[in-house]
């Protein structure tokens, strides 16, 4: 298989939060597949949810809509959201997810797995969230891809038999997620990632898994939440490809850190069985939790844990011993004159989570990074960790 273009023209590069045109919001057809354009602008002060082109050549937005300026607006009182057109000129601060699927995989696809361009060179990524500094500078870590020798300095072998190194995370301005789609025992599955001819599956929900299949790794405390599982490629009948472009975001803003085998991921404490209202406790033992989001690169021990049928994560359990590196990281970031501390980040949105309100990632300054190194009794706590045992 091959890696995507890497040439760093490409027409696209800045069409996801600075779109030249409203031809760039159309569906349009791929060679062998069709594209989609979706995601966030901001029309008259409010974000709003952008959903393509409509017919009559406007934008079609979705959200708190003012009552003027909107072409056949409309209200869904059971969700309390407005629908309606606008024109293209009124809309700004764009931050936009472009959606590629295709109907085949032959020879020319490239591997599932998290990806960027760097330098005119595909990398792969450890994950989206990356690391920071102990100089408070935020980083993410690469993987390289090819079987050959790697270009430049700084790379050092990991506990998975491949490169990576870790950079500023400036270098990187949009992400590039494969997955494939395939049959598994009559089964529609998607594959997250593939090694030494096998692959890694999943199902985010939505219906029974195959529960007489030993490999098989349910998701959550119901069926419907999703199953995830290795098995041989030679099992699976392939059907096409999907490949999602995306901004970067932010990344890490409040969360611990460490070091698993080479690579840096979020980590957390397993919860102990408790009292409904009670606070949650750290069951005892030395068990660490490494979490990923979906997209991000995970290996063979990593399982799906579904809170909803909509919302998961891979997690693996492994002991304190596999850990190093423990850090908390937190930032602060200056709106409107006023600094807050930064709750969390909506990658997907483009959208900054303050202690009172949320943010466009626009309206803010530089985020300034505390890192501080732990040990593992200061990790959270996750209850959903719960659904592993």
């Amino acid at each position: 298989m091959t890696e995507p273009c890497t040439d760093p023209s490409d027409e696209f590069d800045d069409s996801l939060t600075n779109p030249s045109g409203i031809y760039v919001l159309r569906e349009r057809n791929v060679p062998g597949g069709r594209m989609e354009v979706s995601g966030h602008a901001t029309f008259q002060g409010v974000r709003l949810r952008v959903r393509g082109v409509g017919r009559d050549g406007r934008v079609s937005v979705a959200g708190d809509l003012p009552l003027y300026g909107v072409f056949g607006r409309e209200e869904d009182p059971q969700v309390g959201v407005a629908f309606g057109r606008v024109d293209f000129g009124w809309l700004s601060r764009f931050w936009l997810t472009r959606t590629t699927t295709f109907d085949l995989i032959d020879e020319t696809t490239p591997q599932p797995g998290l990806m960027a361009s760097i330098g005119g060179l595909t990398v792969g990524l450890v994950n989206t969230d990356g690391t920071v500094s102990k100089a408070g500078v935020p980083q993410l870590q690469l993987i390289w891809l090819s079987t050959a020798e790697p270009e430049g300095e700084g790379w050092a072998p990991d506990g998975y038999g491949l490169f990576t190194k870790i950079v500023d995370r400036s270098l990187v301005s949009v992400v590039r997620r494969v997955e494939w789609t395939a049959i598994w025992r009559d089964f529609t599955v998607q594959i997250a990632a593939i090694r030494d001819g096998r692959a890694m599956i999943f199902a985010g929900g939505g219906g029974e898994p195959p529960l007489n299949a030993p490999e098989v790794v349910l998701g959550g405390g119901r069926r419907s939440n999703g199953w995830s599982a290795v098995v041989p490629l030679a099992q699976l009948s392939l059907r096409g490809w999907t490949l999602t472009e995306s901004p970067l975001g932010v990344g890490v803003v409040d969360a611990c850190v460490g070091t698993l085998r080479g690579r840096t991921a979020s980590m957390v404490r397993v919860a102990e069985p408790h009292v409904a209202g009670e606070e949650r406790v750290a069951a005892p033992g030395s068990a660490v939790v490494v979490e990923k989001n979906r997209g991000d690169t995970v290996t063979d021990e990593f399982v799906l844990v579904a809170s909803s049928q909509h919302y998961w994560t891979w997690r693996v359990t492994v002991d304190e011993s596999e850990v190093s590196d423990l850090r908390q990281v937190t930032a602060t970031t200056t709106v409107n004159g006023l600094t807050h501390p930064v709750q969390w980040r909506d990658d997907g949105a483009g959208l900054v989570y303050l202690s009172h309100s949320t943010v466009d990632i626009a309206d803010t300054t530089p985020f300034i990074y505390t890192v501080q190194p732990i040990d593992r009794s200061a990790l959270p706590v996750d209850s959903k960790v719960l659904s592993l045992h």
